[in-house]
């Protein structure tokens, strides 16, 4: 990793549950020495991604991070696409639903969400966390799309284990990759949080590479044979429109995958 990316870094450590970090805590999640930590930190500092607290000294995000991501917004609107998609999708399933993209090797970046608040059971997303490729069902349904080149670098990068139902066996998760594949959409079931499923659809750029998923993630307890029959046609729909409006299209094969599933089930 270089030093770019390290320092970088350094801003996904901050998070709605923990807006503010001081220099030990950096220090801590970093795995660097408090020197090191420190310089990189004050890079950020001087380039406005983070401010510090003058009082607590604590760090916290910078104003130059929001003037990029409206100018980027407004470059290329996908977040409020993806939430009118998604506006839809939750009318439909009436579960928490969430569009994340690729975030180079690391895994997916949350884009949009809605949290379900319908059901006292329910699941949440916490936009700052890195979705991790091997673990949910929105990696494992992006790297089955992926450029091949890709997809075997992150099965050779090792794997962590988040809960006691996370797959890390390389070998084992390129058969769930060919599942994915097969039948269009990626499952994940307790692989990073205890009791809970996930779905998801791939998305396509303009470019025809996969670029992210679109998803519903619910207690394992509401997942019935209906429910899926519901979520399934109601995911491909979304993932269609939204690849629409990226530019992208669904491959033949995909939605002939599609297609097949639904008449099948």
């Amino acid at each position: 990793m270089s030093t770019v990316e390290k320092t970088l870094k350094l801003l996904g450590y901050l998070k709605t549950t923990s807006p503010e970090l001081g220099l030990s805590q950096f220090t801590r999640l970093s795995g660097e020495d408090k020197a090191t930590t420190h310089r990189r930190l004050a890079d950020l500092t001087r380039a406005g991604f983070l401010e510090q607290d003058p009082v607590t000294r604590a760090y916290r995000l910078g104003a130059a991070l929001t003037r990029l991501a409206l100018t980027r917004e407004q470059s290329f609107p996908l977040a409020e696409h993806a939430r009118r998609v998604l506006e839809r999708l939750y009318e439909a399933v009436g579960e928490t639903v969430h569009v994340s993209v690729v975030q180079g090797v690391e895994g997916l970046a949350t884009l949009a969400h809605i949290d379900d608040h319908s059901h006292g059971n329910r699941v949440y997303i916490e936009p700052a966390d890195i979705l991790p490729f091997h673990a949910t069902a929105s990696g494992i349904v992006t790297l089955a799309h992926s450029e091949p080149s890709f997809r075997d670098r992150i099965l050779s990068r090792g794997f962590n284990s988040l809960t006691s139902e996370t797959e890390t066996d390389p070998q084992v998760l390129a058969l769930h990759l060919e599942d994915a594949r097969r039948s269009g959409f990626g499952r994940s079931e307790g692989a990073y949080e205890p009791d809970v499923f996930s779905i998801a659809a791939p998305l396509f750029g303009s470019d025809g590479t996969c670029k992210g998923a679109i998803a519903t993630a619910m207690p394992k307890a509401r997942l019935t044979d209906a429910c899926e029959a519901r979520v399934l046609p109601a995911l491909a729909r979304a993932a269609s429109d939204l690849t629409a409006h990226w530019g992208g299209v669904v491959p033949p094969g995909l939605r002939a995958a599609w297609h097949g599933g639904f008449s099948a089930a």
